[in-house]
């Protein structure tokens, strides 16, 4: 996902971003609003509940054996929840020098996907700011650009959880970037190709149920993550 994600950043770099129009307005700022109350109400659930797990892993990002990057991934767990944060700083050249960073939160609730939010920078400027929201029985897509419903039922896992757990029996994961389903299939030997688009796809190599390794495969070049050991 790695090399996907740079390349995107580099295209929608290039583009000029279209202001928000006409009757979306006041829609946007009701689900705004709807956002802010429900974070808040799951935040303050966590606040009065103790954590009873939790696991930090840290990975280099290694292009021609050299590390060009970080990305830190912590999951905290409770009594009915999980919440995942990722933070990603990486720092290459193509062509020109790109410094790329990323935030992702992750809250589960019995299991359910309740809340995602993704948000990434290219050279200090917001490329990819987005929420998904679970309401009413439906997911609730929030950016600054659009309000959409997604067209799904129920997310039980996304691609964040494939750095802690082995994903057995899986046929897809929510990927919160593309806002989509995506397949999962199983190699053989600890190892699960997760496809993104043509051309693009992750291979995560597991040990005993643990992540030792992912392959971010990309049609120009290729990263791969290594775990820090602590």
């Amino acid at each position: 996902m790695i090399p996907a994600l740079i390349l995107y950043l580099i295209r929608r770099f290039k583009r000029k971003s279209d202001p928000s129009k006409g009757s979306e307005t006041l829609n946007k700022l009701a689900l705004k609003l709807k956002s802010v109350l429900f974070f808040a109400v799951i935040a303050c659930s966590f606040a009065f509940t103790s954590i009873s797990s939790s696991k930090a892993l840290k990975y280099h990002v290694v292009k021609n054996n050299e590390v060009i990057g970080t990305i830190k991934i912590s999951k905290n767990s409770f009594e009915d929840s999980i919440v995942y944060n990722l933070e990603s700083n990486i720092k290459t050249k193509f062509l020109l020098k790109f410094n790329i960073t990323g935030k992702e939160k992750s809250i589960y609730k019995k299991g359910l996907l309740v809340y995602s939010s993704v948000f990434r920078t290219l050279n200090n400027k917001t490329k990819v700011n987005h929420k998904i929201i679970f309401q009413d029985g439906q997911y609730n897509l929030q950016s600054d650009e659009r309000l959409e419903t997604l067209n799904f039922n129920v997310i039980k896992q996304n691609l964040i959880t494939l750095y802690f757990d082995e994903p057995l029996g899986i046929n897809t994961v929510f990927c919160d970037n593309l806002k989509e389903m995506v397949t999962v299939n199983a190699l053989g030997g600890g190892k699960y190709k997760v496809d993104f688009s043509s051309g693009k796809h992750n291979i995560f190599h597991y040990n005993n149920g643990k992540c030792i390794k992912v392959e971010a495969v990309s049609t120009l070049f290729n990263v791969t993550l290594i775990p820090v050991k602590s």
